[in-house]
C-alpha cells in the first residue's frame, strides 16, 4: 500500500450535513498538530477533543457488530464519553465540553428509540445530532475529527459517513514510542521503549487494515516530521490539494508561526538510555520499517525517508 492521496475535489455533503474529514494515527503521532491546522481555515471546524464513542471498544465498530448491546453503549455515552477521566494527564475530558447534559440525553433517547429498526442510521444520526452544531456555529460547512483510531475503524465510519476523508499522519516511531511511555506514566504500558515499539507497531499494522477499506480519492497520509520540518512547503500543499482548500491567511500564519520543529520533539528518544541502548532501540525500529516495507504499511515510505533523513544516509 502506498502513500495514498485523493483528487483535492472537496465531497459534497447533503444539505445540513457537515462535510466530514477524519484524523487518525497510533497516538502521540501528531494527529493533533494537523486537525489544529487545518481547522484554522473557513472550511472546516476542528473539534479539538477526540469524542472517541465512534470508535473505542464498546463503541460504534462493536455495537454494529453486535458485541455490545445499544443498552449498553447509551449508558458509556452518558458517563465516560460525556465526562471521563484522563487517568495520565489527570484531566476530564469528552463530550461535556461541547454538548449541554439535556441536549445528550435527548439525544441519546433518540437513538434507543431508532436504533432496531435503522442501526446505522441511528448511529450516523447521533453522531451529527451531537458534533454537526459544531461547525454550524462557527459557520464552517465541515468539520474535523481526531480520534486516534479513526483510519483503524474506517469499515465502520464509511458504512455510516460513505463521503468521509480520511488523514493518517505518522510520526518516527522512536519518537512516537518515547511520547507514548512518557505519556503513560508508569501508569499503563507501554512502560519502556522496547514496549513502545511494539505498540506502534500492533497500532500501525491495525490502521494499515483500516485503510484498505478506504477508496484511493478519500484517503491521504502524511508525515509529521515531514510537515514541520524536513518537506514543509510540500507537505503543507499536499494536506491543502487533497481537500481543496485555498491557501488561507490564518492557515498559513498558523503553519508559519505554530507548525515547527519544537510541535515535533524530535529525537526525544534519544534521551533515553546509553549509547549502546540506543543502538539497541535504532536496529530494532529498523527492523520493523524492513517489515513494513515487505508488507506494504501505509506511510512507510514517508517513514523510511524521515529515518534516512534523520540519520544522515
Amino acid at each position: 500500500m502506498s502513500e495514498r492521496a485523493g483528487s483535492g475535489a472537496t465531497p459534497r455533503a447533503p444539505d445540513g450535513v457537515p462535510s466530514i474529514v477524519f484524523i487518525g494515527g497510533t497516538g502521540r503521532s501528531g494527529t493533533h498538530v494537523v486537525a489544529r491546522l487545518l481547522g484554522r481555515h473557513s472550511s472546516y471546524e476542528n473539534i479539538s477533543n477526540e469524542v472517541r464513542f465512534h470508535v473505542d471498544p464498546g463503541g460504534f465498530p462493536d455495537l454494529l457488530a453486535g458485541r455490545t448491546t445499544p443498552e449498553a453503549f447509551a449508558k458509556r455515552m452518558r458517563g465516560r464519553w460525556y465526562r471521563g477521566v484522563a487517568l495520565q494527564r489527570a484531566s476530564l475530558r469528552g463530550l461535556h465540553r461541547y454538548v449541554e447534559r439535556p441536549a445528550l440525553d435527548a439525544a441519546v433517547d433518540r437513538f434507543l428509540a431508532a436504533y432496531d429498526g435503522d442501526p446505522e442510521g441511528a448511529c450516523r444520526n447521533l453522531f451529527l445530532d451531537l458534533l454537526a452544531p459544531i461547525p454550524a456555529a462557527a459557520g464552517k460547512p465541515g468539520l474535523i475529527e481526531q480520534s486516534c483510531d479513526t483510519v483503524a475503524q474506517a469499515p465502520t465510519l464509511l458504512r455510516l459517513f460513505p463521503d468521509a476523508r480520511f488523514i493518517h499522519v505518522v510520526r518516527d516511531g522512536r519518537d512516537t514510542a518515547a511520547s507514548r511511555v512518557a505519556q503513560a506514566r508508569w501508569l499503563a504500558k507501554p512502560r519502556n521503549l522496547r514496549e513502545g515499539l511494539e505498540w506502534w507497531e500492533g497500532r500501525m499494522r491495525r490502521i494499515n487494515e483500516g485503510m484498505k477499506a478506504i477508496p484511493d480519492e478519500q484517503s491521504i497520509a502524511v508525515s509529521l516530521d515531514e510537515l514541520i520540518d524536513l518537506r514543509r512547503q510540500t507537505t503543507y500543499k499536499r494536506l491543502r490539494r487533497f481537500l481543496g482548500l485555498k491557501n488561507e491567511k490564518a492557515m498559513r500564519g498558523f503553519f508559519r508561526r505554530q507548525v515547527s520543529g519544537g510541535a515535533g520533539h524530535v529525537g526525544r528518544w534519544r534521551k533515553r538510555g546509553d549509547e549502546a541502548f540506543q543502538a539497541e532501540i535504532d536496529g530494532s525500529y529498523r527492523r520493523i520499517l524492513d517489515g513494513f516495507q515487505r508488507d506494504g504499511v501505509n506511510g512507510t515510505r514517508m517513514l523510511d525517508r524521515v529515518y534516512r533523513a534523520r540519520e544522515g544516509q
